[in-house]
């Protein structure tokens, strides 16, 4: 099938009739490039494996075929056997999607309208980079985590603001964290043997260390300790030092006596998918393809929740960030929490695109960083001049992200420390990547006392439970800054539709659905892929979703139930063809 798809490319590449120019900014900010020289995305149509059709439109390929062997292009996604993941893949064409190399010195923009001209093509882009969300630390001395508990008797020599917190230490006389939760630091990698971080780091029980082989059948070889979807092994040491920040901050061992108290006992699964350059310690780069691949692994190694501290480096239109738009769409599907960062740069982002938190869809938190007066994130005394990225319609809430004390990792890397004195393993940083960790760590707490409940109740609790503050009303959509203690306490209302009836018509591929308690917006649930649906007619009790025949395989039952906006999810009824 592999070989099948790239003679389609060969095809799709060339003799391309020219279409409109696509304007393609080449530089995110002065001189930084904004995409990966030399790459191009591609997702093709369904049905474009036709050759014959595309050979009648395209001409000979013969002068691109070498351009196209086997290590000039890769697939963005592979099926792993898992069925969960391989539906969830198939369903956003996420296996029909590659990364092509061409000639560097090729005009991008051209490039781009000709593929995009092309009817086999669903779309092309340029390959973009990401960047990360928080700033290098700044002070290793620093030993107060205001954050978990502000006392009021200043921060770095600053006055604070008595418990202007997230309210650590009352919820954790409710929880402190289950390891059964996984959370995925999608990143620069973690110091996995950090004394801090170690007894919290994942382990897979189902592979066996350094034996090179794909032990438990997910397309992964030795992902013991989560993976390196850059470079395509199991080495997930921290090329910059930012994700063993991050990892601190979610799941640092509490009560041990030792460096700091984490937000929650649960799992770091570290997923790096940033790759060395060259031999400096600055020498680093990821891309959205990457980005997307490190989205897709943390949902096969059962990740509840995805914590992304960084950003593409380039606001573009969303018509123009298709692949990791596809690829967070799959964790939307699969349930899992994603949390995303409203950027560094104090962008208003309901005007400026900050991805992957401008899809806006309904498993993610975007978040904005606060200081220890409950303000928006801003200079000491500067109250003007607002530093975190906002929006008051994008933006769902603030934490704190200002002089946040965390982990830091060890070795050679550009935020790493090379003391062998543990008191040096700390430090402070700022920015939206702290702000971001510290939502994943309330959810981690949060889906360990509720284990059971969708992604969109996950959601609630957190946005629902703010601590509500007039200086940050006009920047983000609660009005509010995380709670930890709340998002564990307060009542939820929601309303699990009764399912009663469903009928399926094959030639129509329309899916009925009757019961009651169904609200506007609900949404079908075939299997683990979900589908839009509306009333039918004026009848509020019955429902209509189009759902591929696909999703229902001969012979083999489907489980199919209905998701309330409000989070409310029906029982399941079994469907087979």
């Amino acid at each position: 099938m592999r070989r099948f798809w790239l003679t389609t490319l060969a095809l799709i590449v060339s003799n391309i009739a020219i279409g409109p120019q696509t304007t393609i900014p080449a530089r995110a900010s002065g001189s930084e490039l904004a995409y990966a020289p030399g790459e191009v995305i591609v997702k093709l149509r369904r049905g474009a494996s036709d050759l014959a059709q595309v050979a009648a439109t395209m001409g000979s390929a013969n002068s691109t075929l070498a351009l196209l062997r086997d290590d000039k292009s890769e697939p963005l996604a592979r099926r792993s056997g898992a069925g969960r993941l391989d539906e969830i893949i198939s369903a956003h064409g996420l296996d029909r999607i590659f990364v092509l190399k061409v000639d560097p010195g090729v005009d991008m923009g051209q490039t781009i309208a000709r593929l995009n001209a092309n009817d086999a093509v669903e779309y092309a882009e340029p390959n973009y980079l990401i960047k990360l969300g928080s700033f290098i630390p700044d002070d290793p001395k620093f030993g107060e985590q205001w954050a978990l508990r502000n006392l009021g008797i200043g921060v770095t020599g600053y006055p604070a603001t008595l418990d202007a917190d997230i309210k650590a230490t009352d919820a954790w006389t409710i929880t402190i964290g289950s390891p059964d939760v996984i959370v995925a630091v999608t990143d620069t990698g973690v110091d996995i043997t950090h004394p801090d971080l170690a007894p919290n780091i994942y382990t897979n029980p189902r592979e066996i260390a350094g034996n090179g082989r794909d032990d438990d059948g997910n397309g992964y070889v030795d992902d013991v300790n989560g993976y390196n979807v850059a470079d395509g092994n199991s080495d997930v040491s921290d090329v910059v030092g930012h994700g063993t920040e991050m990892a601190g901050i979610i799941a640092a061992r509490t009560n041990n006596r030792a460096g700091i108290s984490g937000m929650s006992q649960s799992k770091i699964l570290p997923v790096r998918f940033f790759k060395r350059t060259g031999p400096g310690p600055g020498d680093i780069n990821a891309t959205v393809a990457d980005a997307a691949r490190a989205l897709l692994y943390s949902i096969a190694a059962g990740a509840s929740i995805i914590n992304a501290s960084w950003t593409s480096s380039l606001s573009v239109p969303e018509e123009q960030a298709n692949a990791l738009r596809d690829a967070v769409a799959a964790t939307n599907d699969a349930g899992v929490l994603l949390v995303c960062i409203a950027g560094n740069q104090a962008t208003n982002d309901d005007v400026t695109k900050v991805y992957p938190g401008a899809y806006q869809l309904d498993n993610e938190i975007v978040t904005a960083a606060s200081q220890y007066n409950d303000e928006i994130w801003h200079p000491p005394f500067e109250p003007t001049i607002v530093l975190s990225g906002y929006g008051k319609n994008s933006v769902h809430l603030a934490a704190p992200g200002m002089a946040v004390f965390t982990t830091s990792a060890r070795g050679q890397c550009s935020a790493c420390t090379q003391s062998t004195n543990p008191d040096d393993w700390y430090g402070s940083i700022d920015g939206t990547s702290a702000a971001a960790a510290y939502v994943s760590g309330v959810a981690a707490l949060v889906k360990s006392r509720y284990p059971d409940e969708y992604v969109t109740v996950l959601k609630r609790r957190i946005l629902e439970s703010v601590d509500v503050r007039e200086s940050l009303q006009r920047f983000v959509k609660t009005g509010g800054r995380l709670n930890a203690y709340g998002a564990l306490t307060i009542e939820i209302s929601i309303t699990p539709p009764l399912l009663t009836q469903l009928k399926y018509k094959t030639n129509t591929g329309k899916l009925f659905l009757y019961g009651e308690g169904i609200q506007q917006g609900a949404y079908a649930l075939v299997g683990t892929s979900r589908y839009k649906s509306k009333f039918k007619g004026g009848d509020q009790s019955r429902v209509v979703s189009t759902v591929p025949e696909s999703a229902f395989p001969s012979g083999a039952p489907v489980q199919i139930r209905l998701l309330n906006p409000d989070g409310g999810l029906s029982q399941a009824l079994s469907f087979s063809r």
